[in-house]
Formats: C-alpha cells, sequence, structure tokens
C-alpha cells in the first residue's frame, strides 16, 4: 500500500453510495494518525512498519481508570501517554468551526473507536518522512474543503434593526416629558407588558382615569380572558417609603385575584423596595424595564413600539406626546440608516 492508495481509499468510502460503506469521518482519523506520528518521533525518523514503532512508543491497552482502551493511544515516556483523540477534536474544529464545513460528522469517540480497521494505512504512514506525511495531510485538508459545501450566510445585504424600544427605555426622558404627567410612562409600561405577554389581553386607558370605574385594579391590567393575571400601577417618580401606604389597596386586590401586582416606577428610594415587597408586590424600575428589554429581539421591540404609539395617538390622544416620541423613534431610525447602505434589507 502506498501513500496514493491511503488517500484512494479514504476518498473512496468518503464518497461510498451505500451508507453503511460510508464514513465520512476518515479524514480526520488519518490526519490524527499522521499528528500522532510527527508528534512524538524525532524529525524525519522513520520506522519499518507498526511493529517497529510500536517498540519505541508502546501501544498502551488500558486507560487510566484501568478500563480497555478503545482507541489508540501510545506511551511517549516514563507516565506520558498520548492518544488520537484530541488530534481528530481539532481537525474536527477546524473543518466545522474553522472552515464552516458543517456537513463533516461531529463523532470524535465513533471516529477514534474504528482505528483499528485502519492499521494497514499506519503501517505505511510510520514508514514515510515528514515532508510526504505533510504532503498527504494538506491533501487530505484540501479534499474535504473541496468536497463539503461551506456553510456561511452571506450579510452584506442585511442588517439588524436597530433596538427602538430599548433605546427608547434607555434614553428618553420621562421628567420632561410632554402631554400629562404620567402619560409617557404609562404607555410604556402597557407597551412593555403587551409585547412581553402576548398571551394575555392587557387593558390600561388615560392616566388619572379612575380604573375602579372601568373594571381595572391597577393602571395596567393583563388577563386571561377574565382572570386577572397581573396589575400594574404606574408613577413617573421616585418612589418612597411614604408613598408605599398608597398601594396598600392594590395589595389587597392582587391577593384576593390571585395575581402579581407591580409598582412600576422610575425608580425607588432607601427602603421602598423592600416596604413594597413586604407588601406581597414587585417593584419593578425603568433601569429593570431596561435590562429585561435589552435582550430581547427585533420582532419585540419592534412590537412594543407599535404598542406605545398606539397607547399615545389612540388612548392618551395627545397630540404634543405622540408627536415628541414619534420624533424620538425618527431619530433612531435616522441614525440608523445614516450608517447603512441604502440598498440593504433590514431583517429582524
Amino acid at each position: 500500500m502506498t501513500p496514493d492508495d491511503i488517500y484512494d481509499e479514504m476518498v473512496g468510502v468518503f464518497r461510498a453510495h451505500n451508507a453503511r460503506a460510508r464514513r465520512r469521518f476518515l479524514p480526520g482519523l488519518l490526519v490524527s494518525f499522521i499528528k500522532l506520528i510527527q508528534s512524538v518521533r524525532p524529525a524525519n525518523t522513520t520506522f519499518a512498519d507498526l511493529a517497529d514503532f510500536y517498540c519505541t512508543f508502546p501501544r498502551q491497552t488500558n486507560v487510566t481508570n484501568g478500563g480497555l482502551a478503545n482507541t489508540l493511544i501510545i506511551a511517549r515516556g516514563v507516565g506520558q501517554t498520548l492518544s488520537i483523540r484530541p488530534f481528530y477534536e481539532e481537525f474536527q474544529s477546524w473543518v466545522r468551526s474553522g472552515n464552516k464545513r458543517l456537513d463533516y460528522p461531529k463523532s470524535p469517540a465513533h471516529a477514534t473507536q474504528a482505528w483499528q480497521d485502519y492499521v494497514p494505512w499506519l503501517n505505511v504512514l510510520v514508514t514515510m518522512e515528514d515532508p510526504a506525511l505533510a504532503e498527504l495531510e494538506q491533501r487530505v485538508r484540501a479534499f474535504v474543503l473541496n468536497e463539503l459545501p461551506i456553510h456561511v450566510r452571506d450579510t452584506s445585504t442585511i442588517k439588524k434593526e436597530p433596538p427602538r424600544f430599548y433605546l427608547f427605555l434607555d434614553q428618553y426622558d420621562f421628567r420632561t416629558a410632554a402631554g400629562p404627567t404620567g402619560a409617557a410612562y404609562q404607555g410604556t409600561v402597557f407597551a412593555y407588558l403587551r409585547a412581553d405577554a402576548a398571551h394575555l389581553q392587557v387593558q390600561v386607558a388615560k392616566v388619572r382615569v379612575g380604573g375602579k370605574r372601568e373594571g381595572r385594579v391597577g393602571d395596567v391590567d393583563a388577563r386571561d380572558g377574565e382572570a386577572l393575571v397581573l396589575a400594574a400601577e404606574v408613577k413617573q417618580y421616585v418612589v418612597q417609603t411614604s408613598d408605599v401606604s398608597d398601594f396598600e389597596e392594590l395589595s389587597q386586590d392582587v391577593a384576593r385575584e390571585g395575581a402579581l401586582g407591580l409598582i412600576v416606577a422610575l425608580d425607588f428610594g432607601v427602603g421602598a423596595r423592600a416596604a413594597i415587597e413586604a407588601m406581597g408586590l414587585q417593584p419593578v424600575s425603568k433601569q429593570d424595564l431596561v435590562d429585561r428589554v435589552r435582550l430581547w429581539d427585533a420582532l419585540k421591540q419592534r412590537i412594543a413600539v407599535q404598542a406605545l404609539l398606539f397607547y399615545v395617538s389612540q388612548v392618551e390622544q395627545n397630540t404634543q406626546l405622540s408627536t415628541q416620541i414619534s420624533s424620538f423613534f425618527l431619530q433612531i431610525e435616522k441614525q440608523f440608516q445614516s450608517a447603512q447602505d441604502p440598498d440593504t434589507t433590514i431583517v429582524p
């Protein structure tokens, strides 16, 4: 058997039409043999055959815990062993991760256990000098890259959407928002829940419209049919401990309904969070919302933006607030588009 015979056999088995005969891991196994030999023998040292190789580097039939070795392991010195497994895993990573040939199998254990079927290869490889081994390795690598399709997505014409709702939460100044005090933040909380709890029916009204007469428990309610699942009280300011008593009725209502009660504020003063939690409610700050929305995908962000625009234009119906918020999002789009090629396609 010659190096050409080894290469041709590897190619034939790799391309075999019969699935039972096909072994697509063979390129990695062959390279693993080559790397093992190159790693342990002095440069350009050859051996008469595999038995001669084993005289210098004895095969280890047991692993460290005493079990039988199912792969090729050799001794390379006192207390030192070397297996073909790391070389195979390195080749597999080179093919799949480094060169995006994802059709190459992920089967290091299965591949390296098959080594004894290819002892004739080893008998030839140990007789070859380093230049010949290197040439054979390069032929194998070139074959795999040429044989398997590359899996690379062309992103030259695709750009991500900006995280619109995240940018709004993070940058919009609620303290100087146009329109009725609290409207911008109430609309934001409604939009957040509308996108985050799409399985629920979310109810909201204008700020300073009593929820009781409309059947709502909080400023924003989310229901599963008739059942209240979540009620949020929205405060566009920093809640202090002196404000906590105002939430007693909400605490009782959600407890009676078996629902989750939220106090969503711009922030909380010292001790306010603990006091709210002691009432059985959950405090949520603007920064808490920012941290959650930061992880949303573009589609979910887009749903929240549309819900916010719906609130300010159709629920609150305040022209100043609607214009200000629409202008904010328009500015985001302009900044984003200025960095894009006009022919690009925007996808989530």
